[in-house]
């Protein structure tokens, strides 16, 4: 018996993890682009320190904003796959940068409960500040200091009525010429409820002695 019901508790956490790792964001990696650095659209700053758009411009599945999708291995932006805490298994091929009062946005709708927001993220340059918003909401504010290898953000937040919008926007000036915040591996999942998290354990225990009967 109580080996039945540690096995349910094992299968129900699993089912748990299961659960919470399955992220509602779209191409959380920022992949599928071809070129070494192209901005989406540059920041209203960067155009004015430039006298213009960069020649580089294109767009990035899913999102949309004034940022840059970087070749990790670029090296006009510092290689940031050298940096420290880079892993190459889950960042993929491609980050995006945030570069001084840049924006980086997916329509990212949500319905009432809790979640949790993931992200991983690194600095090329002069210090840089931006603030991470859902829905029009300040969740986050996160400094990456010049030079700083990747660290990995966590916040959790609730919305009572649901809604859209993820947003990470730059809250540093163009002065500095090369403040740019490295961003990848973006992930937002459901917190399981109490209730659901009780109920799947007891349909656990139910199938296991279920079987256990089916087997006598």
């Amino acid at each position: 018996m109580i080996r039945n019901i540690l096995a349910a508790a094992a299968i129900g956490a699993a089912a748990m993890g299961a659960q919470a790792s399955s992220s509602l964001v779209l191409n959380g990696s920022f992949d599928g682009s071809t070129s070494n650095y192209i901005y989406n659209g540059a920041p209203a700053s960067v155009t004015q320190y430039y006298g213009g758009v960069p020649t580089q411009v294109g767009t990035v599945a899913d999102w949309t904003g004034s940022f840059v999708s970087i070749a990790a291995n670029s090296a006009p932006w510092g290689n940031p796959s050298s940096l420290a805490g880079f892993n190459a298994a889950t960042q993929g091929g491609y980050v995006a940068g945030v570069q001084a009062d840049g924006t980086l946005s997916q329509a990212l709708t949500l319905g009432e409960g809790e979640y949790t927001l993931s992200w991983t993220t690194a600095n090329r340059g002069a210090d840089q500040t931006y603030s991470v918003y859902f829905n029009g909401v300040k969740l986050d504010q996160v400094t990456t200091i010049a030079g700083a290898g990747w660290t990995t953000q966590t916040v959790t937040f609730t919305t009572l009525t649901g809604g859209t919008g993820l947003s990470f926007v730059g809250d540093t000036s163009f002065g500095e010429r090369d403040a740019t915040s490295f961003i990848d591996n973006v992930s937002v999942s459901v917190v399981p409820e109490p209730t659901a998290l009780m109920m799947m354990a007891f349909g656990t225990l139910g199938l296991l002695a279920w079987r256990r009967r089916a087997s006598i």
